[in-house]
């Protein structure tokens, strides 16, 4: 996956304009919110035609190397924001978890699967429910049901932080919803660029939440920097997944039945086995295959996800969860130090491992006990908010 830096700039006011309350769980429901927001991003240039073999690959490549380049600019924007919101259990509602999705997936990826029949094991808002955990799953601006606006301009990294400032803020105030009581603590989660957007974000609004909670972790370029601290000490590159052909090319032409209105600037991969690249050790053999007929869209505006490697500026807890078999991570301890040390300012931080599983979490079979760990661990630290 390719990605690239910005710093990031956002504001504004947010609504809840609509509910639909979903059959198959009654203690959860649709929420749908529209964020303002004013963020400097990169100028880019209109892609050229990408519907030609190997066009859009290609073009992303250029596209990396000369987004750092391109002139800055302030765009505005006012998007809707779809979120999935369950309550908890029983009484307790004062935590409320906002959970972030990766690339090319939505805020299904927190239950049960876009496809809708993952096993309710791996459903970590069900999961979340059953702790006292409140959650609140969005998709992420130009994914899913949310906003597809123009996909290299306003589906940057910036843009997508200052849409989640606006909502924690609503969250604080008790604007967001009547369906979200205004919570004692809030945690970011996120999985993959999730991540690096929750871990972006806790830099530049370090007061927005209580908690960061990053699965799929490290990835992207923060991967890539632990990767030359490994080989430094290590004299060795280390463990990598295997290289495949991403088959890029917008989703309109890849998928037309699914994605015939949105823009060439929304691209899907179109080779089956490399949405495989998640997936390791122990996972039902159906998971990857209806991952992939319900796979998601990369608009070409998230080359943008690289963002900051250090991220002094957080003094709330942070939790890392990444699989052990995650070629983006390798659960060595050195990355687990560097990871440490990306968050000195942190109150507390913390490891776990989801043992026998990839990069995707939560679709393997171990899932229910990395849950267990994420919890105990949130349940071993007293949370105590900032004066």
């Amino acid at each position: 996956m390719l990605f690239k830096n910005l710093l990031l700039l956002g504001l504004s006011a947010l609504s809840c304009y609509g509910v639909v309350i979903a059959k198959d769980q009654p203690h959860c429901q649709h929420i749908i919110f529209t964020s303002s927001v004013n963020a400097t991003i990169r100028s880019l240039t209109p892609a050229p035609d990408l519907s030609a073999p190997n066009a859009t690959e290609n073009y992303l490549n250029r596209l990396a190397k000369k987004y750092n380049t391109a002139p800055n600019k302030t765009r505005q924007g006012t998007y809707t924001f779809a979120g999935y919101y369950c309550k908890a259990h029983g009484d307790g509602h004062s935590t409320l978890q906002v959970l972030a999705h990766g690339s090319m997936y939505t805020k299904e990826y927190w239950d049960r699967g876009a496809w809708g029949n993952l096993s309710i094991q791996n459903s970590y808002q069900r999961f979340a429910a059953e702790q006292g955990h409140s959650t609140l799953a969005v998709d992420r601006i130009c994914n899913g049901d949310s906003s597809h606006p123009d996909p290299e301009l306003d589906c940057q990294l910036t843009t997508s932080i200052g849409a989640f400032h606006v909502l924690f803020s609503a969250l604080r105030k008790g604007t967001a919803s009547k369906f979200t009581p205004i919570p004692k603590e809030l945690i970011f989660t996120g999985h993959s660029a999730g991540s690096i957007t929750v871990s972006n974000h806790v830099q530049k609004y370090p007061r927005d939440v209580d908690t960061a909670i990053l699965t799929g972790w490290p990835s992207g370029p923060i991967a890539q920097t632990f990767a030359a601290a490994y080989q430094a000490r290590h004299n060795i590159l280390p463990p990598a997944s295997p290289t495949r052909s991403t088959g890029f090319f917008p989703a309109k032409i890849g998928d037309p039945a699914r994605f015939a209105d949105l823009s060439q600037g929304y691209i899907i991969s179109t080779n089956a086995s490399y949405r495989t690249f998640g997936y390791s050790g122990s996972y039902d053999p159906s998971y990857p295959i209806f991952d992939n007929l319900s796979r998601g869209t990369f608009p070409l505006g998230e080359i943008s996800y690289i963002g900051a490697t250090s991220f002094p500026a957080f003094k709330g807890r942070v939790i890392v969860a990444t699989g052990d078999l995650d070629s983006n991570a390798w659960a060595d301890k050195d990355v687990v130090e560097d990871a440490r040390a990306a968050f000195p300012s942190a109150s507390n931080f913390e490891w776990v491992h989801a043992l026998d599983a990839g990069h995707l979490v939560n679709y393997h079979r171990s899932a229910p006990g990395t849950y267990r760990k994420i919890f105990q661990t949130l349940r071993s630290r007293e949370f105590r908010p900032e004066p």
